[in-house]
């Protein structure tokens, strides 16, 4: 919050900002602190839904006259220049999209600390540093709550599947310290692939008209790709400061593929029936908007 409130200090020119915290704890703290900030910050409580619902929550309290919003995750903290970066890019007409860069600070070479980055520029989109246009954001739809995690990915793929492009602005960092990463986290990442499958449904790169033969057969083959491509990358795109991790992970991904198959596969029909049945929306367009 400090760090926010610093960089509205740096912002060239006489704009308007406003920071809206949308809450999803359960306890008073964080709204008790946002109340030291006077009117600079709005509080909100959170829908408890994910995180997609609750940023979608946030967008909710928007002013109608507001123009651009700014998603940034509370785990993070952002460079002096991070608004005025975003708004200088914002004066051009034909830009509706920005995303920025996510910096972890401490990086070290553990599999125990939990290290996001995203050096930008490939459209990815991460929901914890992105600008757009507040009448974009309300015509895709906002987030798919019905996605626990990848929401980002999916928000993105209909954005450019729109024809929308993501400009990128690099001197627009959010700082995020890496975070502890308990023996509970990789159980729940061996599972999380089964939301990539969702994802593809919600993406319409898979079809519940498939057969469901084919369909687990090319489950089987996505989920080796993936994979594959993840483990040629610890040779094409090594990073040095993670490479311990990585190592780790796609050897769990070959070590527990056996039964990742099998739960994949699961999933992959629980889906499709649960589409049948209206239980999850396939809700995006086919459409261009």
């Amino acid at each position: 919050m400090d760090s926010l409130i610093n960089s509205i200090q740096y912002i060239s020119e006489c704009i308007e900002v406003e920071i809206i915290v949308t809450d999803d704890s359960t306890n008073d703290k964080v709204n008790i602190l946002c109340k030291r900030y006077n009117k600079i910050v709005v509080w909100l409580q959170g829908p408890k839904k994910g995180p997609g619902a609750n940023r979608n929550n946030g967008y909710k309290s928007v002013n109608s006259d507001v123009e651009w919003i700014i998603f940034i995750d509370d785990d993070c903290f952002v460079n002096e220049g991070f608004i005025d970066s975003y708004f200088q890019i914002m004066k051009y007409d034909n830009i509706n999209v920005i995303e920025g860069q996510i910096i972890c600070p401490d990086k070290s070479n553990t599999i125990f600390k939990r290290q996001p980055e995203y050096r930008g520029g490939g459209g990815v989109l991460p929901s914890g540093n992105f600008a757009i246009k507040s009448e974009l954001f309300a015509k895709i739809g906002g987030f798919d709550e019905e996605l626990k995690i990848m929401e980002d990915m999916e928000f993105a793929h209909h954005l450019k599947y729109n024809g929308h492009i993501i400009e990128y602005c690099p001197s627009a960092i959010a700082y995020h310290p890496s975070q502890p990463k308990r023996g509970i986290f990789y159980f729940h990442w061996v599972f999380h692939f089964k939301w990539q499958l969702l994802l593809n449904y919600k993406c319409r790169l898979r079809h519940i008209e498939t057969n469901i033969i084919h369909s687990i057969f090319k489950t089987w083959v996505d989920h080796i790709n993936i994979i594959i491509r993840q483990t040629s990358h610890l040779i094409s795109k090594p990073d040095p400061d993670r490479w311990v991790m990585y190592c780790f992970e796609r050897c769990l991904a070959w070590i527990t593929m056996p039964i990742v198959l099998p739960y994949l596969s699961f999933w992959d029909v629980k889906f499709r029936n649960m589409i049948k049945k209206k239980l999850i929306s396939l809700k995006r367009s086919p459409l261009k908007l």
